[in-house]
């Protein structure tokens, strides 16, 4: 039997999320992200762009030192938890400062995502996804190689085929063509979104919650409302069947819920041994028994 036919091309609204591995405030626009591609999936499409968010970043380091009277370590950790307390994402300051030592771009990073996505789109979002745990929840250094191939063997990509390409440029290339995009399109601040339906286009810049990109999406379709997914331990096993470990945040976003619900759900499904929780860089993540990613002690 024949599958239904999807939407036609008309009818779908494209997204196209600008964002740097290495951008705290993308990290923070996870749980939106991740509600479109799930609730969303039939008419929304999301695409990833790296948009580089630092090629040097000396001068930011000189700027902090300037303002700080020298205590730059102090001012910087200072902004990521003001920033972590704004989006409630898992985060560690006090982690990620101890890599910041010899952190001097954030393009390698971004450069790393495109030689994963040789792999497979899907594959470069999942690399993406761990790029941003890595630094921002564990502190690990991915402006490093070594750092990068390593994440990408917990990802379960071909490392050879994966350092091949940051070697042979072809990642280098795939990620100025990236830059150029941004620069055509005027965009130089992280994360930036594109939402195109037709011929109409709009812009979300910033961090955004998922009822604002809610908000948005009806902006382009008055009719398009997320499906209701009654909060229960058959759909939450689905949501990380899906995705793999999820933050509390995330699921309440693909819930439609507040956080102290999903919790009370994640708990809940738990105690059935239908979850497990598991503590990564002081903080709580979800996933399936058995499902769990590879994360260096």
């Amino acid at each position: 039997m024949d599958s239904p036919p999807g939407p036609a091309e008309s009818e779908l609204i494209h997204v196209v999320e600008y964002t740097d591995p290495h951008s705290v405030w993308c990290w923070g626009c996870e749980p939106a992200i991740r509600r479109l591609e799930y609730l969303y999936s039939a008419r929304v499409t999301v695409d990833v762009r790296m948009g580089g968010l630092f090629e040097d970043f000396r001068p930011m380091r000189e700027y902090w030192t300037r303002m700080s009277g020298g205590r730059w370590k102090e001012s910087v950790q200072a902004f990521l938890s003001a920033v972590a307390a704004q989006h409630r994402m898992p985060s560690n300051p006090e982690r990620m400062m101890e890599g910041l030592d010899d952190f001097r771009s954030t393009w390698p990073a971004c450069t790393a995502v495109k030689a994963a996505e040789f792999q497979g789109e899907d594959r470069g979002k999942a690399y993406l996804r761990r790029l941003r745990e890595a630094a921002i929840v564990e502190g690990r250094r991915i402006h490093s190689r070594d750092v990068q191939v390593e994440v990408a063997v917990e990802g379960g990509l071909d490392a050879m085929r994966f350092a091949a390409a940051l070697d042979d440029g072809s990642a280098a290339k795939a990620f100025h063509g990236d830059l150029d995009e941004c620069r055509t399109l005027g965009i130089a601040g992280f994360p930036t979104f594109t939402l195109r339906k037709g011929l109409v286009i709009s812009r979300v810049e910033g961090y955004q919650t998922w009822e604002a990109f809610d908000t948005a999406l009806r902006q382009l379709d008055p009719s398009l409302r997320a499906p209701i997914l009654e909060a229960n331990a058959e759909n939450l096993a689905r949501v990380l069947r899906r995705f793999g470990r999820c933050a509390t945040r995330e699921v309440a976003a693909i819930f439609s819920v507040d956080e102290d619900e999903a919790e009370i759900l994640l708990e809940d499904v738990e105690a059935e041994r239908g979850t497990v929780r598991r503590e990564i860089g002081g903080a709580v993540f979800w996933d399936l028994p058995g499902q769990v990613v590879k994360t260096p002690v």
